[in-house]
């Protein structure tokens, strides 16, 4: 398993759930200060319950304009496991103000009444961070942002008024947060392996078991994204579809395991010659394709030459391709047709050569 604490794709997924589960807990947090609010209206000395809930609502505001804009990015597939990272940071900022202006009830003046609201603050804030832990349990940054805010000004409060009763809630309180302190990073951590454990294995059914490269379902997952986005923004893209030359007859000749190996090496020089953004593609048996973004058919040919020199440089085989240009006028079923038909023309001009398709 690849190390958890420097993992893109992990961080995506942990991310994206963090965010999807915060847009649920917005009913929770407001029915929490809801409550309360009600609570104060009818303990409190002055008149804050409505003052308090407002300035609570205010200061959530950011955060909601927060997740709306990182709901929309998601849905043009503007957030990647690249730069996915900072929203993470964005989130624990603009929570900081909502969690400390909740966690300032403990301070509201309820004369008489201070234990009896204090007691139920400490009930509503103990109910939240139960469901916080299920929300926020993906970055630790922002679950322990919410139960210090949420907790220590409620304990420090029961500390500082000099009464038993008071004393014995802040030491039930105090107990707690130890405990919530040790057990929830243990829960993160598993709910972060459970998520990275889903990674490798989704890794597993998108990758060749021979070459390590993408298969076919790898591709299709890869259409799926990219085939809209080059639509939206007008920007084509190009496949190669190669077969190598004479392959039956280098198995017969050599054995399966040499073949084997030539698939392997051919995969590795796929994978050097081409671009980060590209992705490489074991097609069928020795038919490999290659899915180039941004890419014309005058570039693409440029890149067939330099894998046609490192192919004949590091082997003693040849190879015949195809290349064929997206256009909105063609199904990636089509784009695929295309291709094949220029890979089959070379094949029989003679192989060891392209076709670009017209």
């Amino acid at each position: 398993m690849k190390n958890i604490e420097q993992n893109p794709e992990l961080d995506f997924a942990r991310i994206s759930v963090l965010y999807a589960n915060t847009n649920a807990g917005y009913f929770g947090i407001a029915t929490g200060v809801l409550f309360f609010a009600y609570i104060v209206d009818q303990l409190s000395t002055i008149n804050a319950a409505t003052i308090w809930a407002i300035a609570v609502g205010i200061a959530y505001v950011p955060r909601v304009i927060l997740s709306i804009q990182f709901a929309s990015r998601m849905k043009k597939r503007e957030i990647t496991s690249d730069n996915i990272k900072p929203w993470e940071h964005y989130f624990f900022l603009a929570s900081i103000a909502p969690f400390l202006l909740f966690s300032s009830a403990v301070f509201i003046p309820f004369g008489v009444n201070e234990f009896d609201a204090l007691l139920f603050f400490a009930v509503i804030v103990m109910t939240l961070i139960s469901g916080s832990i299920l929300s926020y349990s993906t970055s630790l940054p922002v679950i322990f942002l919410f139960l210090n805010a949420s907790m220590l000004p409620l304990i420090a409060t029961t500390f500082w008024i000099q009464e038993p009763l008071f004393n014995a809630l802040g030491a039930m309180l105090f107990i707690a947060y130890l405990l919530l302190s040790r057990l929830i990073p243990r829960q993160n951590r598993l709910l972060v392996e459970n998520i990275a454990l889903r990674i490798e294995n989704e890794h597993q059914s998108l990758t060749d078991p021979l070459t390590k490269i993408g298969n076919r379902r790898r591709l299709y997952v890869l259409i799926e994204t990219l085939l809209p986005s080059s639509l939206r923004r007008k920007d084509p893209f190009t496949i190669v579809l190669l077969d190598i030359d004479h392959f039956k007859q280098f198995n017969d000749k050599h054995g399966h395991s040499a073949g084997d190996e030539l698939l392997i090496k051919v995969s590795d020089i796929l994978k050097e010659c081409s671009r980060d953004q590209d992705l490489v593609i074991r097609y069928g048996g020795e038919e490999f394709l290659l899915v180039l973004p941004s890419t014309n058919l005058e570039d693409a040919r440029i890149l067939v030459d330099r894998i046609r020199g490192a192919i004949k440089e590091k082997t003693d085989i040849t190879f015949s391709a195809g290349i064929a240009m997206h256009s909105e006028l063609l199904t990636f079923d089509q784009l695929i047709e295309q291709a094949d038909k220029c890979m089959y023309i070379a094949k029989t001009e003679g192989r060891d050569r392209y076709v670009l398709a017209k």
